[in-house]
């Protein structure tokens, strides 16, 4: 396992050097309001390659997000960052973004629709290999790409960073067809321990292939370094936690591409 945790990391390491990431905007229609999502690849690979899903906090589509999908292509996956609210939309309040994410919350259905939606717009995209597909997700994303996968999305692996773990449909697990992969951390309001126990009890009784990694000392929003500037109680940026999280991903990315059991 040590060797191949260290091929892995030489092989990322190497790639991220050499990569060269283009980054465009993907404009589409849903319901006739515009939305406006984020594209990035290295434009030199011209095969087919894994795509993975970017969804964003609450805040919307922000440089964060961008930032997490260039990241991704660097390791040679196309990455798109999906827009949940609409083109421009985008705010730094908290009463802002809670109306907004807001909307989902109250209705589960939204989950449905914006996520599926944002799942067929990276299979439009040219280059990705449509049999390996994998969602991540932050804070309000992380709900958007666990619900995409009780929806019953072809995923082969989702990754949710302290993301909200309830839904109103639990027994949707059951469609979950691919691995997931959780972190959160065990000082978060918005995701208390409690929504962490009543998390592991739904994977567990649907069998889903899962794992839930506890970070001591870590809010809400750890792995983003502009957490601490939102001066919210509870969210706060932990760089450990982030390396760790980050690290980790990287590691079960490659595997349930290449069709590894762990």
């Amino acid at each position: 396992m040590k060797k191949i945790l260290f091929w892995v990391t030489l092989m990322c390491c190497a790639y991220s050097v050499q990569a060269s990431v283009t980054g465009k905007y993907i404009d589409y229609t849903v319901d006739g309001k515009e939305y406006q999502g984020y594209l990035a690849y290295d434009s030199e690979i011209k095969d087919l390659r894994p795509g993975v899903l970017v969804f964003p906090e609450w805040w919307g589509l922000t440089d964060y997000p961008r930032q997490r999908a260039r990241e991704l292509a660097q390791l040679g996956y196309i990455a798109f960052a999906v827009d949940m609210y609409g083109k421009g939309v985008v705010t730094d309040k908290a009463d802002e973004a809670g109306k907004l994410a807001g909307q989902f919350y109250q209705n589960f259905d939204n989950f449905a629709k914006m996520t599926k939606v944002g799942y067929d717009e990276l299979l439009k995209q040219e280059h990705v290999d449509s049999s390996k597909i994998a969602a991540i997700g932050f804070c309000f994303g992380g709900t958007c790409a666990l619900e995409l996968a009780r929806n019953g999305a072809d995923l082969k692996g989702v990754v949710s960073f302290h993301g909200g773990l309830k839904t109103v449909h639990p027994e949707m697990a059951k469609n979950i067809t691919g691995k997931v992969l959780a972190f959160q951390g065990d000082v978060d309001p918005f995701s208390p321990m409690t929504d962490v126990e009543e998390f592991e009890t739904e994977m567990k009784d649907a069998g889903v292939d899962y794992k839930m990694v506890i970070f001591p000392g870590a809010k809400h929003a750890f792995t983003n370094p502009k957490a601490d500037t939102y001066g919210l109680d509870g969210v706060s940026y932990n760089a450990e936690a982030e390396k760790a999280s980050m690290d980790e991903m990287r590691v079960f990315l490659s595997g349930v591409f290449a069709d590894k059991k762990e």
